[in-house]
Parts: structure tokens; sequence; C-alpha cells
């Protein structure tokens, strides 16, 4: 099964470990399942859950059932969680006991689930900063690292250097995630003026 993950869902993923650069982050992909023979899945967006206590269950449930909500009125769904680690030069991305449970809580109802695993050394990087696991089925809690060539970011020399215009743009500092919502209800989660930034930087790359 291939992943293909847009320019806004990598830089925001890349925002979101800049904004808490000595903690560990996380939060979950949103897509579509392609109906197309051999398409794989197309992943649009990301959203930004936790920077604190990642595997607080009932926060989790709520989130969860919140972005369900919002992104099903947009036609799409949950298609996987994505997770980073609390060094800043860490190269080690094999999924910790912390990521395994919460993909595995996220991949319930989800057919084809991913786990992205954030490579924080290579952030800034000309390389995507991700290592794709897939979930083992049959196995609770079991993850296997998947070829590299699963995961594709759509097009990539343009998607990165919008992700490191947007962090050397101080972007981050305008990223809302969950906790920052759970903190402050007028905030806004589904980051809709960050999706645009992105966007628009990305379409004045490509031109």
């Amino acid at each position: 099964m291939h992943f293909s993950l847009s320019a806004k869902a990598y830089a925001k993923i890349v925002l979101h470990c800049c904004k808490y650069p000595h903690r560990s982050v996380n939060g979950v992909v949103v897509g579509a399942v392609s109906t197309k023979k051999d398409q794989g899945v197309q992943i649009q967006d990301a959203i930004p859950l936790f920077h604190s206590n990642l595997a607080l269950a009932p926060m989790l449930e709520v989130a969860l059932s919140q972005v369900e909500t919002y992104v099903s009125m947009k036609g799409l769904s949950i298609v996987g969680y994505y997770q980073a680690g609390e060094t800043v030069s860490s190269d080690n991305v094999a999924p910790d006991d912390t990521a395994r449970c919460i993909a595995s809580k996220v991949a319930e109802n989800i057919e084809k689930p991913c786990l992205l695993m954030v490579n924080n050394a290579k952030l800034l990087e000309d390389h995507v900063a991700l290592k794709l696991f897939t979930k083992v089925e049959s196995e609770d809690h079991q993850w296997r690292e998947a070829n590299p060539k699963d995961l594709s970011l759509t097009g990539e020399s343009q998607a990165l250097h919008a992700a490191q215009r947007a962090v050397k743009s101080r972007l981050y500092e305008h990223l809302v995630d969950f906790d920052n919502h759970l903190d402050n209800i007028q905030l806004d989660w589904t980051n809709t003026d960050i999706n645009k930034a992105i966007d628009n930087t990305n379409s004045a790359l490509m031109e």
C-alpha cells in the first residue's frame, strides 16, 4: 500500500515539532483511500493533537471524536497517526509503546492505517523526515517498518521548500494543537489560517 503525503500535511507536522522542539508531539493525518486500483492512500492534512501528555486517554477520546466529525464533513477520514520524540537531534524513529498503543487505537476503524514517526535530526534537511510503519494484521499494537518507497511527498522539492519557508517565517508560533485548544477554546485547532499560508507558499513555489 502506497501513502502519498500532501505539502500541507508535511509542513504542519514539521511546524508542530518546531513549536515544541524539546517535547514529544503527536497528531493524526487525514485523507482518503483511493477507489482506483493501486492508487493507495492520499494524506491531505495533519491535525496536531498534543505536546504534553500524549497518552492521556480521556483527552485523546475527545480529540479523536471532534477530529472525526470535522473531517467527515469534508468527505475525509482519519488515515493514520504521527509522533515525534522529545530529543531534537534524535534520529531514532522506532515507535515506542505510546506510539504503538495510540496508533493502534486510531487504527481501530481504518482499513489501511499508517504510523508516521518523525526523524527530528532531518527535520530541516532536503529530505522527508518521516518513516512509515504499517499495521501487522491480527496483532494488537504491532507495527512494522514499511518500504521507504511506500511513502512519497507530493511535489517533494517544492513541498520541502514550503515547509522550510514556513519554519523560517516562524509560522509555528501560530500553530494550534488540541492541547492549546483545551487551554483556550477560542483557539482554532483546525488551523484555518495556517492551512491558507502553507497552500499559498506552495502555490508560489510551483509557479
